[in-house]
């Protein structure tokens, strides 16, 4: 019996940037293309295309490989069971059919699942919204952090999805339904829900959250990055970097809900999830 937390994947240094779009783009949950000659054909089209990637390393190199496996090492002192870390798209990958699988994501989108049932492990968890000692945990972490903040108003920011992946998916209505939950039960006066992170020239989830600061001038913001459980390129560079610097030329006071990481609250949660399935 084994536990494998699964994540998406990091780009930390230069070797790992092509691998990971490459996997990423190969990925046929991703692409949307069945032929595997023709997917990879177009996982390296795309390289090019995305090469621009590779340049925020200089930036915000990912942390999420070493935040990953301090969350494994600090579950498994708690369980008692094997914990194990592995990635979609990066080293180590997630290979193995004999363990139960906790996908650290908060919400659930085929583009994130499939490639985890190609697996088909002894178990694959369901979204970490799907569970109350989250949602609760969510709500109390929030209420701290307003509370510290006060803020006139709040960016539920979630990672984008392109429109026709999209159309076929329910990733959209339970991103609105869990971030909803959060407003209502913080009785939010002034609250948003936009996507980031898209990719590429074609038609994304919107509105982005570029567009949502751009109505915000002049007040303090909170972003809450609800698809981020741990730091990654899109939390550390996307939201502290690049929304900040656009922020701060709107004249708003920005601030991010802090990533759960390797917290111990956040891995008493984890336990918790995980150990009626042991």
């Amino acid at each position: 019996m084994s536990i494998t937390i699964a994540n998406l994947g990091y780009i930390s240094k230069k070797t790992e940037c092509f691998s990971f779009l490459y996997n990423m783009f190969n990925d046929p949950y991703i692409s949307n293309i069945q032929n595997t000659s023709i997917r990879k054909m177009f996982a390296i089209f795309m390289l090019n295309r995305a090469f621009s990637s590779c340049k925020i390393l200089k930036f915000a190199p990912s942390p999420l490989f070493e935040i990953t496996k301090s969350q494994a090492n600090k579950l498994q002192k708690i369980l008692n069971v094997k914990v194990n870390y592995c990635f979609s798209y990066s080293t180590p990958y997630c290979k193995d059919k004999s363990t139960i699988l906790l996908p650290l994501y908060t919400i659930y989108s085929k583009t994130l699942y499939g490639i985890l049932f190609e697996i088909k492990p002894k178990k694959i968890l369901p979204p970490l919204c799907s569970f109350a000692q989250f949602t609760d945990f969510y709500i109390q972490k929030l209420k701290d952090t307003l509370n510290e903040i006060q803020p006139d108003a709040v960016i539920f920011s979630n990672h984008s999805l392109p429109l026709k992946l999209a159309k076929k998916d329910s990733y959209e209505k339970d991103t609105y339904i869990f971030c909803n939950l959060l407003a209502k039960n913080l009785n939010f006066k002034e609250y948003y829900v936009s996507f980031q992170s898209k990719l590429g020239p074609i038609k994304w989830l919107e509105p982005t959250t570029t567009d949502t600061l751009k109505n915000l001038k002049n007040k303090t913001v909170l972003i809450v990055p609800v698809s981020f459980v741990t730091d990654n390129t899109e939390t550390i560079y996307e939201i502290d970097y690049t929304y900040a610097q656009f922020a701060k030329k709107m004249n708003i006071n920005l601030f991010r809900f802090k990533s759960f990481n390797d917290d111990d609250d956040f891995i008493e949660v984890l336990s918790s999830i995980v150990s009626r399935y042991i």
